[in-house]
């Protein structure tokens, strides 16, 4: 049965942390890696710092081979990054391991990383790749389809009943809707694509708890 883990990490787990000692309003998400042979690259969006600015300190980086602006979209900057010899790490445990990288969204505070592996155990050898290269990762939800239909009706976790409750509270399911994704994202300090996968994994356990029939 997949399942979706969620994990914090200290904000020097990966290269792009060094963004937030210079710019410590900076949100960091990573949209996808491509692995090209022995290097590995990021896209990444980054708010909260000019996007030509923040190409050039990364480009100060060594590990970055390259660092290339490719847009730039209300007030966030998208960049494409080459890492060289990077197979290790966060990178190189995504890269690796058989989950799927869903999130990856870091603020000073730390990074908040979602993946999905279609058996338990990828999450767990991700958990292990993640500790060999020295990260130290705290799981902090863990969805499993499985054992939720073994223990009875699935509840929703705190953050599910979070992102529910304000995006009611905000008229986001109101017609027309007094909110947006981007907004309430802010609010809760986390990136749009986290919050959508937190609101969708939250109606799916609404849905398994009280329309489904058990």
């Amino acid at each position: 049965m997949a399942t979706v883990a969620e994990f914090t990490m200290p904000p020097e787990t990966f290269l792009l942390g060094a963004v937030f000692e210079s710019y410590p309003d900076a949100v960091v998400e990573i949209e996808r890696v491509v692995p090209t042979g022995s290097t590995v690259m990021p896209y990444v969006w980054i708010a909260g710092v000019d996007g030509e600015t923040v190409r050039a300190f990364l480009s100060t980086v060594e590990e970055f081979e390259t660092v290339t602006l490719v847009d730039s979209v209300c007030g966030r900057s998208l960049l494409r990054c080459t890492c060289v010899g990077t197979h290790e790490g966060l990178l190189g445990a995504i890269v690796d391991s058989d989950v799927t990288m869903l999130s990856v969204v870091g603020t000073e505070s730390g990074w908040r990383v979602d993946v999905r592996g279609d058996e338990q155990r990828a999450i767990t050898a991700f958990d292990r790749a993640c500790r060999d290269a020295g990260i130290v990762p705290t799981l902090s939800e863990l969805t499993d389809a499985r054992s939720a239909a073994i223990e009875g009706a699935p509840e929703l976790t705190d953050r599910q009943r979070e992102a529910l409750t304000l995006a009611h509270e905000r008229g986001y399911f109101s017609e027309p809707r007094t909110t947006t994704l981007e907004e309430m994202a802010t609010e809760l300090g986390i990136s749009r694509q986290a919050l959508s996968n937190r609101l969708r994994r939250g109606y799916r356990t609404l849905v398994e708890s009280h329309v489904l029939e058990t």
